[in-house]
C-alpha cells in the first residue's frame, strides 16, 4: 500500500526537511506530495516524510548542527508504516482463510489499523498545508484548488480498482459472485448501485470503502476547527478522547455497517496526528532533548500499550496473569485504537526496535500492494483448486504466493497508472491555480498604475 522509497515513481522535491551528513534526522511535519501517495486495505494515502540520508527512521528531536548548504537530501518515508499496512493486509487473508482461529477477528483489528492509518496520514498532511496556505495568507482561490487537488487524489488512489473490482464481479456467475464475494441472490450485482455504494451493495470486502470516503470529507472540517483554536485546541480535544474511549467501550461494532459506528476509530487517527504536530513543534520550538529517563519511560509506557494491546486481541496475557479485562467483553470488533494510534505516535517522536522490525522491505512491499491484496485475495483464496487442497501447508504457500503474484500485477496495471493521473491533474491544478493568481496580480499592479497616473494628471491640472 505505502510505497517504498526505492520506487522509480517521479516525486516533488519538499522543502522544509533536514539530514546531517551521517544520517541523523531531525523530523519535520512537511508538505506531502501526490507521487508519495500510500494505500490501505481501503484506500490509500498521501504518506509522511521525514528528511533523511539513511534508510532508517531516527529520532525527532535531535538539534542539528549548523552546516554549510548542500544538495537536497532524498526524502524518504517513516518506512514503518509501509510495514505496519502490509501486515495488516495479510491479517485480513489470514481472517478471511479461516485457517488460524477466526474467533480472534484479526482481520476486524487489521481493518481499524487501516482506519487509523488513513486519518492519520491524511489530517497529518491536510493539517500541514492548511498551516502553510494559512502562514501565505493564501486566497479563496487557492483554498479552493487546494481542496480540489486534495478530494482528486483521493478518488485516483481509491476508485479505479474498485471500479474494475466491481465490473469483473457484475459479469462473473452467480456461483462464483457468491464464492467471492458472498452475494447471497442471483441478479443482485445491478453495476451502478455498486458504483455508487448503495448499502445494500457493499458486497464482502467492500463495505470499508464508503467509509473511508465519507471521512474524506470530515478530515478538512476537522483540521480548519483545530487550527482555529491555536493554542486551545487541547480544550476541544480533551472530551473528544474521552468521547472516543466511551464509544470504544460500548458500542459493538461489525462488518457492514455504517460510519457513525467506526467514527471514533478514524476521530482518533486524527486527533493522534494532531497530537504528534504539536508535540513535533514544540520539540522543534524548545529544541528539547530525549534524556536516558525520558526514553526509559517512554519505552515502558509503550510496551505496557503494547502488552494490552495484544491482551485484547488475544483475550488473555494480562488479563489472566495480572487482572481482569476492566472492559466489557468484546462482542464484535476488538478496541484497539488507542493503543495503536499512541503506538504510532511514540514511534515516529522516538523510534525503537518495534519499527526498526516494521521496516522490514518484506513488509514494506506488502504495504505498498496492500490495497491490491485487500481487494483481490478472496479471488485467491477461495478459489477450489486451492482451497480443497488436503495438505495445509499447500494451501498456506499457494495462496501466499498467488496473493502476492495478483496484488503484485493489479497495482502496476490499475493503481500505479491512477497514481500518475492523478499527479499530472495535480501538476494541471496547480498550473492553473498559479496561472489565475499571476493574472490577478497583473490585473492589480495595473490598476496601481492607472491609478497613480490618474493622480498625477489631477495635480498637474
Amino acid at each position: 500500500m505505502l510505497q517504498d522509497m526505492g520506487n522509480s515513481k517521479p516525486r516533488d522535491q519538499n522543502e522544509g526537511d533536514s539530514a546531517t551528513p551521517s544520517g541523523e534526522v531531525h523530523l519535520q511535519v512537511i508538505e506531502l506530495t501526490d507521487e508519495e501517495t500510500s494505500t490501505s486495505s481501503t484506500d490509500s494515502e498521501d504518506q509522511t516524510f521525514v528528511g533523511q540520508a539513511t534508510t532508517s527512521t531516527k529520532s525527532s528531536v535531535e538539534k542539528l548542527p549548523e552546516s554549510k548548504p548542500t544538495a537536497p537530501q532524498p526524502q524518504a518515508k517513516v518506512l514503518f508504516l509501509d510495514g505496519l499496512r502490509g501486515l495488516a493486509a495479510m491479517l485480513v487473508v489470514v481472517q478471511h482463510s479461516h485457517e488460524f482461529v477466526p474467533s480472534l477477528h484479526l482481520g476486524s483489528a487489521a481493518v481499524d489499523v487501516f482506519f487509523i492509518l488513513s486519518s492519520f496520514l491524511l489530517t497529518w498532511l491536510f493539517m500541514k498545508k492548511s498551516m502553510k496556505l494559512l502562514a501565505q495568507g493564501a486566497s479563496v482561490r487557492t483554498w479552493v484548488f487546494g481542496l480540489l487537488d486534495y478530494f482528486q487524489k483521493r478518488f485516483f488512489r481509491v476508485y479505479p480498482l474498485f471500479a474494475v473490482t466491481a465490473v469483473v464481479l457484475h459479469f462473473l456467475s452467480f456461483e462464483n459472485q457468491h464464492r467471492y464475494f458472498i452475494v447471497r441472490k442471483p441478479n443482485q450485482v445491478p453495476l451502478y448501485e455498486t458504483l455508487t455504494f448503495e448499502y445494500e451493495h457493499r458486497y464482502h470486502v467492500f463495505w470499508t470503502l464508503p467509509l473511508e470516503i465519507e471521512y474524506y470529507f470530515i478530515i478538512p472540517v476537522f483540521v480548519l476547527v483545530v487550527l482555529r483554536l491555536r493554542r486551545y485546541w487541547w480544550v476541544g480535544a480533551v472530551p473528544l478522547f474521552v468521547w472516543i474511549v466511551h464509544e470504544g467501550w460500548t458500542l459493538v461494532r461489525n462488518s457492514h455497517t455504517p460510519l457513525s459506528l467506526h467514527l471514533h476509530t478514524f476521530m482518533l487517527g486524527s486527533l493522534a496526528a494532531v497530537v504528534f504536530v504539536k508535540i513535533d513543534l514544540w520539540i522543534r520550538k524548545t529544541e528539547f532533548k530525549f534524556r536516558l529517563w525520558h526514553t526509559v519511560l517512554l519505552r515502558a509506557v509503550e510496551f505496557l500499550l503494547i502488552a494490552l494491546m495484544l491482551s485484547v486481541l488475544f483475550r488473555g496475557l494480562l488479563f489472566d496473569w495480572v487482572m481482569a479485562n476492566p472492559a466489557p467483553p468484546p462482542e464484535g470488533f476488538p478496541f484497539i485504537s488507542v493503543y495503536v494510534a499512541s503506538i504510532i505516535v511514540i514511534e515516529i517522536l522516538q523510534p525503537s526496535f518495534v519499527s526498526a522490525m516494521l521496516e522490514w522491505s518484506v513488509l514494506r512491499f506488502w504495504g505498498k500492494i496492500s490495497f491490491s491484496i485487500y481487494l483481490l485475495h478472496t479471488f485467491v483464496i477461495k478459489y477450489p483448486a486451492i482451497s480443497h487442497q488436503p495438505n495445509y501447508f499447500n494451501r498456506f504457500f499457494a495462496r501466499l504466493f498467488l496473493v502476492i503474484a495478483l496484488a503484485t500485477a493489479s497495482y502496476y496495471a490499475i493503481e500505479y497508472p491512477s497514481q500518475l493521473m492523478a499527479q499530472r491533474i495535480s501538476r494541471f491544478l496547480a498550473a492553473q491555480e498559479k496561472k489565475g493568481s499571476g493574472s490577478l496580480g497583473k490585473f492589480a499592479c495595473m490598476e496601481k498604475i492607472n491609478r497613480r497616473m490618474q493622480s498625477t494628471t489631477v495635480e498637474a491640472k
